[in-house]
């Protein structure tokens, strides 16, 4: 079987979780005898294809010629990169027997747009007016978002073979907004583990005493501001004394955490910048995440796999699939800052409980190896053949 992957880039696995997924399920699936063609690449703005660098002229012609079984969009947020393969020659591949898979890598529930208000807000009038506003319409606004999240939903599943999400628990959500009398199509499959290996036993009792953050700085979507601010409660309090907070990541938001830490005078946190994590995730105890939705979380299973046992905000229902609560990790009510602290703090005062739920991150994470997720896929692609 013929399998081309198709995206808005080329295939770079480390230039983010969407690409390096790919290159895992496409090396998984090329391990069992699927040919898996990557990267035809249609550029967003000038809704060009190319294939190994080189223009697509005829789509249609280039997919006959490569004898494609499976197409896989790596775009299921939006319609715009499935709409343009279908337009420039997909459409007709498709009639003859082709067979396209759309896989969403992201949460999709949207973030509320009373969100979206306050974590713009620079405290001037103009957006406390902004906030207020949104907060009088905050129906009319999860109405219109909810809709538009519905159209796109029925235009990938109508104009697809499979239309496959990371996890059973973002069902619930889109068949709340999207009403439709078959589901058949819709599936799960979730990511798989990045790294090579899960670790032995032996590491859960040589941690060190450090509190580790694997994220990009955009305070839109991963909010590090309730780390900053929770670590600042635990410092006043003298939690952390032996502890230190590493933070490894760049983005937008990177030069206004920096200046919280210093007008706030925080002790034992570094910021590392954009490093390779996994020495990291070796040292460390704890690992946070606070994001503000999330398809999957890769840096979660990432944290199983060294076991660094996960205190995570509960902001997406995919984190109970993930996680055990109380056994392989702890989720916190969303937003609830005081239950986030005391979370942290109670890993912090025991080392026995900080071992024993390390050792069963390591448990937990042999539920994401990745020939349990090829395995999946190969049922999907041997379905209806």
């Amino acid at each position: 079987m013929n399998i081309l992957f198709i995206y808005e880039k080329p295939l770079q696995p480390e230039a983010g979780g969407t690409e390096r997924i790919t290159s895992l399920i496409m090396s998984g699936l090329s391990s069992r005898n699927y040919n898996c063609i990557a990267m035809l690449v249609c550029d967003y703005d000038s809704r060009k294809m190319s294939y190994d660098a080189k223009p697509v002229v005829n789509l249609y012609h280039f997919l006959k010629d490569k004898a494609i079984d499976v197409v896989i969009n790596q775009i299921a947020y939006s319609t715009w990169l499935l709409e343009e393969f279908l337009k420039q020659g997909g459409a007709r591949w498709k009639q003859e027997g082709g067979r396209i898979f759309s896989c969403l890598h992201f949460d999709p529930q949207n973030p509320s747009a009373l969100f979206n208000a306050k974590i713009s807000s620079h405290g001037t009038i103009k957006d406390y007016l902004n906030i207020a506003k949104t907060w009088l319409l905050y129906k009319r606004y999860e109405h219109k978002s909810n809709h538009a999240a519905a159209n796109t939903f029925e235009y990938i599943y109508t104009h697809s073979d499979k239309f496959i999400v990371l996890s059973k628990t973002h069902f619930k959500y889109m068949k709340s907004v999207w009403y439709r009398n078959d589901y058949s199509n819709l599936i799960a499959i979730n990511n798989p583990l990045t790294f090579k290996d899960i670790s032995p036993v032996s590491i859960c009792s040589q941690k060190q005493r450090t509190v580790l953050v694997v994220a990009r700085m955009s305070e839109f979507h991963k909010r590090i501001s309730i780390i900053l601010k929770t670590w600042k409660q635990l410092v006043k309090e003298g939690s952390t004394k032996t502890w230190t907070l590493k933070v490894i990541g760049d983005g937008p938001s990177l030069t206004e955490y920096k200046k919280y830490v210093r007008d706030n005078k925080l002790v034992n946190i570094t910021f590392l910048g954009q490093q390779n994590p996994e020495p990291y995730y070796a040292e460390a105890s704890i690992f946070l995440m606070t994001s503000s939705a999330e398809g999957w979380g890769l840096t979660l299973t990432e944290s199983l796999q060294r076991g660094v046992v996960p205190v995570v905000m509960n902001s997406s229902p995919v984190f109970s699939e993930i996680i055990e609560n109380g056994k392989s990790g702890v989720l916190v009510r969303n937003n609830d800052y005081k239950a986030f602290a005391n979370a942290i703090r109670k890993l912090m005062k025991s080392e026995v409980t900080r071992i024993t739920m390390s050792q069963n991150c390591l448990i937990q994470a042999k539920k994401f190896d990745l020939g349990n997720t090829i395995n999946k896929w190969i049922n999907e692609l041997e379905r209806n053949e």
